[in-house]
C-alpha cells in the first residue's frame, strides 16, 4: 500500500471516528440561570408587591432564582424599553401594569419601543378596579345622581384625579364621554395630596384605586359611587360597577401582565404561562390580592393579546378627544 493510500484510509477513518463521535447540539433547558424580574415601577406599590410574590413561586417552581429589578421612569417606559431589547432567552421578564404596553403608545409623541412588535405577551395576572368617590356630604349618591346633577349644573362638580393619563385619569374622561357631562377636573401629582384635599372639601369627588379611598369608605367619610370593573369587588360588595347603573359599555380598569422580550422561546412562553395559571388559583395567591384591591385573571397568551389590542382601540379616541399628552 502507498503512503498515499495510507494517508487517503487514516483521513477517511479519522472523520468516521469524528462522525460517529458527534452528537447533536441540543439548546439548554429553560431556565438554565437567574432569571431577571422587571419592573418598571417604584418599590412598595401594590405591582411590586404582586410581582414579589410571583417571583418567588416561580424560583420554587422552576428551580432558578427570580430576582425583581425595580426600573422606573417614564410612566413605564424606562423599565419596559430594557426588557424590548433584551435577550429573547426568557431570562428576562417584566411584570407590569398596562400603561408603558397599551395607553402609553398614546399618550406619547413617541415610544422608545414598539410594544405590539418587541414584546412577547405571557399572561394576565391580575385588574387593579378603580372606585369613583365622594365627599359623604355631596347631593348624589350614585353614579346615576351625579350624571343627573352634572348635567343640571355644568362644570360645578370638581373630581380630582391622579396624574394625567393614569388608569383613575382616563377613566373619569371615558364617564364624561360616555354620558356628556362635564366635570372640573383637578390634576393631582399623587394620590396622597388628592386625599387630603378630598377629605378637606377642596374638591367634591375624586377617582383611584380602590385600596387609596377603602379605609375612608368604611369609615363613611367617603362615598362610593361606583366601581370601574364590569362586575362588583369583594373589597366593595355593595358598590355596582358605573357599567350596571346605565352606563354603556364602561370598563376602565388598570391590569397587571408577564411579559418578555418578541422572539422567546415558545415553550418558555408555555410554562411560564402555566405557572401563572397555576400560581392565580392558590389560595393564599388570593389571600394577598384583596388587600391589594387586585383581582386575578389568568388565562392564555391569546388572552393577554387581545386584551392589548382591545384596550388601544378603546382608549384612543378618548385620548384624542381629551387632547391628552404627557410628553
Amino acid at each position: 500500500m502507498s503512503i498515499l493510500t495510507r494517508r487517503r484510509l487514516g483521513g477517511l477513518a479519522l472523520g468516521a471516528g469524528l462522525a460517529a463521535t458527534a452528537r447533536p447540539v441540543h439548546a439548554q433547558a429553560w431556565p438554565a440561570r437567574p432569571v431577571t424580574v422587571v419592573v418598571p415601577w417604584p418599590a412598595g406599590g401594590s405591582t411590586d408587591v404582586l410581582a414579589r410574590s410571583v417571583s418567588r413561586n416561580f424560583s420554587e417552581r422552576f428551580g432558578q432564582p427570580f430576582v425583581v429589578e425595580n426600573r422606573s421612569g417614564a410612566n413605564g417606559n424606562i423599565g419596559a424599553a430594557s426588557v424590548a431589547r433584551a435577550a429573547p432567552d426568557g431570562h428576562t421578564l417584566m411584570i407590569t401594569t398596562n400603561g408603558p404596553i397599551t395607553n402609553n403608545t398614546l399618550l406619547f409623541k413617541s415610544m422608545p419601543f414598539n410594544p405590539s412588535t418587541d414584546l412577547a405577551p405571557i399572561a394576565l395576572l391580575a385588574e387593579l378596579p378603580i372606585v369613583l368617590a365622594a365627599r359623604s356630604q355631596m347631593p348624589y349618591r350614585n353614579v346615576q345622581e351625579l350624571v343627573a346633577f352634572a348635567k343640571a349644573n355644568p362644570d360645578k362638580v370638581n373630581c380630582g384625579t391622579p396624574p394625567l393619563g393614569s388608569a383613575a385619569h382616563l377613566a373619569i374622561e371615558l364617564l364624561m364621554h360616555r354620558t356628556g357631562i362635564r366635570l372640573n377636573l383637578v390634576p393631582y401629582r399623587g394620590s396622597a395630596p388628592l386625599t387630603n384635599d378630598l377629605l378637606a372639601g377642596a374638591v367634591d369627588m375624586g377617582i383611584d384605586l380602590v385600596t387609596t379611598y377603602l379605609p375612608h369608605i368604611e369609615a363613611g367619610t367617603l362615598r362610593a359611587l361606583g366601581v370601574t370593573a364590569t362586575e362588583a369587588i369583594p373589597q366593595l360588595p355593595n358598590v355596582p360597577p358605573v357599567q350596571a347603573q346605565g352606563v354603556a359599555d364602561y370598563r376602565a380598569t388598570g391590569w397587571i401582565s408577564l411579559l418578555g422580550p418578541a422572539r422567546m422561546p415558545a415553550d418558555a412562553i408555555a410554562k411560564l404561562n402555566a405557572a401563572s395559571n397555576a400560581y392565580l388559583a392558590l389560595g393564599e395567591t388570593r389571600s394577598l390580592l384583596q388587600p391589594l384591591g387586585l383581582t386575578p385573571l389568568g388565562g392564555t397568551q391569546d388572552d393577554l393579546t387581545r386584551r392589548m389590542a382591545a384596550e388601544i382601540e378603546q382608549w384612543r379616541p378618548i385620548i384624542a378627544a381629551a387632547n391628552i399628552s404627557v410628553d
